[in-house]
């Protein structure tokens, strides 16, 4: 079945103060590499929201201590960690996991800028409905400034969805629906867990060996939806997302051929595999089939867009 078809719309009645039956305990939980000036403004952002976190989780994994110094000056409930080698994004966030004492763990990039409401609407999406296991919202690429970089997409159409075949959709970074909506799929930089369930399904696959991370929000998402839970995407959940930054994830001309490979092992584990590789040939857009593969190699004029298909089929 097609996950795109499993969407609905609430009402904003659905979403109010008295559906908060019993006080929740949040944890907000952050990974950064390199952005003590980005996370600075995150921080700072969380410090005036309206309601306000109980614990910060922060995973550093940088190669300077300046936003351990930084950490160090701020008056805020933070739980800072830094491992001793670098560790990729799965293994960061099992260690928010596994230090976070919140019902719910909300998690954000550490280029991001949460709107005063972001957290109170990360609360109230979880309270009426036990059956969500995850809330989300926009992260809305912006400049320095706040201004979004693209024309915001304001339908009550799901846009965050996955196919039968592994394909997966989101449109996270530009889509503001007028309610909130149902969906399947949570972008990283914005999505919040119920702790429980994110235990019961493991946390976090740790598959990477290297290279931009790709696919590691999915695998709990999937396994959560493929249990009978579903997530919700909540317009006033909404962070911006800095666009242009220095720092996290480095890109190289490896960052295709990773991307494949995480995709197939992605694909492997929750969906038919000669489904998949048909898709891969014909029809998938996320990741690129081979045709959009050629196509987009020629009008960007950049090869290395092929390596997408060798990873995908291991070559």
């Amino acid at each position: 079945m097609v996950q795109k078809d499993l969407y609905f719309v609430l009402n904003s009645a659905d979403l109010n103060d008295n559906a908060i039956t019993c006080p929740m305990i949040i944890t907000v939980g952050i990974i950064t590499h390199n952005r003590s000036e980005t996370i600075s403004r995150c921080l700072k952002s969380l410090a005036l929201q309206t309601r306000p976190p109980d614990e910060i989780v922060v995973v550093d994994t940088s190669d300077d201590n300046k936003t351990e110094l930084l950490i160090n000056k701020i008056k805020m409930p933070v739980k800072y960690t830094r491992p001793k080698n670098r560790i990729r994004q799965p293994a960061a966030r099992n260690m928010i996991l596994k230090n976070s004492k919140g019902d719910i763990i909300a998690f954000l990039d550490d280029d991001t800028v949460p709107k005063k409401f972001w957290l109170e609407n990360v609360e109230k999406s979880f309270g009426h409905d036990k059956n969500i296991a995850g809330a989300c919202g926009p992260a809305i690429d912006c400049d320095k400034n706040l201004n979004p970089t693209h024309k915001m997409l304001r339908t009550d159409r799901n846009q965050n969805f996955f196919t039968s075949c592994g394909d997966v959709r989101e449109k996270t970074r530009l889509w503001v629906p007028p309610r909130p909506v149902k969906c399947s799929v949570m972008l990283g930089a914005n999505m919040a867990f119920r702790t429980d369930k994110l235990k019961e399904v493991g946390g976090f696959v740790d598959f990477y060996t290297g290279g931009y991370g790709f696919r590691e929000e999915n695998f709990p998402q999937v396994a959560l939806i493929k249990k009978g839970y579903t997530f919700l995407y909540n317009p006033k959940v909404f962070v911006w997302h800095i666009k242009k930054r220095a720092g996290g994830a480095e890109k190289d001309f490896e960052h295709y051929y990773l991307c494949g490979k995480y995709h197939r092992y992605f694909a492997d584990k929750f969906f038919p595999k000669w489904k998949s590789r048909l898709s891969w040939i014909f029809w998938s857009f996320s990741p690129p089939c081979l045709w959009i593969c050629i196509i987009l190699s020629v009008i960007r004029r950049d090869k290395s867009i092929l390596r997408w298909q060798k990873g995908l089929w291991g070559f």
